[in-house]
């Protein structure tokens, strides 16, 4: 499965990416296997404006650790949305419904709130997005929240790929819906954030009959890629994802010093937002607490 990962106390932040550049390297997918974290936030909050040097660091974090693709799935919710998609087509290519830094894939995506308290990730092209927003009474980027039956029912001819966000976090259990709903889902995900419910997990995906996958749910770079998918692909596309992830061609894998990357991230965030908060204009919105990528 994944990597084994070390405890908190075996390395500091300050040698983290030594350590990944110091054996720790994840080695890129070659041609019929990509690495692709399939669940990262471009804003360290949904409430913060969006800073487009947030990509820039996540594409280097990215990069390290040998990610091939990052999905963006930043809130349908959160502030500005659409701000992430346009700056994503005004700085990079577009080739197969994917954005392209350099060798990277830029995938789009989102995180819907369901009305029950929980989350689902969608992955499609950016004109699928759209309609998506607007498939509802309400637009989902004006904090409109489906229920789960409803969205399902609403996207179930949609070119997406449907994804169960953390399914066992507390207040956010999509693992408490009936068996005949989520098995209307195409997978479900194994959260960088959440230890301790990876075996309840998989036993769910195999009773649901479901494929897994990987994501990191990062809102800081430093979190980027701790856990993502290993996806049975030989280009990165849409079409391509949709089809692997549908047909179940996915397994996920777990990336060096993730713990450890995940608490420090979660510090950072929380600091980045106590300071704004506290403080307002000495941290700028949409802007991490600086800790530089190399």
């Amino acid at each position: 499965m994944g990597t084994a990962e070390v405890p908190l106390e075996c390395a500091l932040q300050n040698r983290i990416f030594d350590a990944v550049d110091d054996g720790g390297q994840l080695q890129l997918g070659g041609a019929g296997l990509k690495r692709i974290d399939t669940h990262s936030h471009p804003k360290i909050s949904k409430h913060f404006a969006f800073d487009p040097g947030a990509v820039t660091r996540m594409v280097a974090m990215a990069r390290r650790v040998g990610l091939d693709g990052l999905a963006l799935t930043e809130h349908f919710h959160a502030t500005a949305y659409w701000d992430v998609h346009q700056h994503l087509a005004a700085t990079f290519p577009e080739q197969g419904g994917v954005f392209w830094a350099g060798d990277l894939a830029l995938i789009p995506g989102a995180e819907v709130n369901i009305r029950e308290g929980a989350h689902v990730i969608v992955l499609g092209e950016v004109a699928e997005l759209r309609r998506l927003d607007e498939s509802f009474p309400t637009r989902l980027s004006e904090h409109y929240e489906p229920t789960l039956r409803e969205f399902l029912d609403v996207t179930d001819d949609f070119d997406i790929a449907r994804i169960g966000a953390h399914m066992f976090r507390r207040s956010k259990e999509l693992g408490k819906f009936a068996a005949a709903d989520l098995k209307r889902l195409h997978a479900l995900e194994i959260n960088g954030k959440d230890f301790g419910t990876e075996v309840m997990l998989l036993a769910q995906a195999r009773a649901l009959n479901l494929p897994i996958v990987g994501g990191s749910d990062a809102h800081h770079w430093l979190q980027t890629g701790v856990r993502h998918t290993l996806m049975h692909v030989d280009d990165i596309s849409i079409p391509s994802i949709l089809k692997a992830i549908k047909e179940g061609l996915t397994g996920f894998s777990t990336a060096p010093y993730t713990p450890l990357r995940v608490k420090t991230a979660k510090s950072l965030k929380r600091i980045t937002k106590l300071l704004r908060k506290c403080y307002g204009g000495l941290v700028a919105p949409g802007r991490s607490l600086a800790v530089t990528a190399r």
